[in-house]
C-alpha cells in the first residue's frame, strides 16, 4: 500500500471536510499496512487493503466539490413514524404486493 497525501485534486482542495476525509483514510490505509505486515496474508486482509485503495481512488475522483446550497441543512428534516400499528381497516381492498392478490 501507498500513502498518497499529497495526489490529485482532492487533496488540493481547499475544502475542509475533503482533508479531513484524507487525512483519516491516510491513516487507515496505515493502519491497515500495519496489519497486512504483522499477520497473515487472509483474505480479510486482502479485501481490506483493496477497499482502502478504493476509497482513496474515490476520493481522487471527486475533485472540488460544489458548496451545498444555502439553507440545505434546513431544508433536510426527519419525519418520525409512530411504532404503533396501523388501523386493519387501511388495509381492507389493498393487495399484498409481490405476493399475489387474495381477488
Amino acid at each position: 500500500m501507498s500513502v498518497r497525501e499529497g495526489s490529485t485534486a482532492a487533496s488540493t482542495s481547499l475544502d475542509p471536510d475533503l482533508a479531513q476525509v484524507r487525512r483519516s483514510l491516510v491513516e487507515l490505509e496505515r493502519a491497515v499496512g500495519r496489519l497486512q505486515a504483522h499477520h497473515a496474508e487472509t483474505l480479510g486482509v486482502r479485501r481490506l487493503v483493496s477497499d482502502v485503495r478504493r476509497l482513496i481512488e474515490d476520493l481522487d475522483e471527486i475533485g472540488d466539490l460544489p458548496p451545498a446550497p444555502a439553507g440545505a441543512a434546513a431544508e433536510t428534516r426527519l419525519h418520525y413514524v409512530s411504532d404503533t400499528p396501523y388501523p386493519p381497516d387501511l388495509w381492507r381492498d389493498c393487495d399484498d404486493e409481490g405476493l399475489g392478490g387474495h381477488r
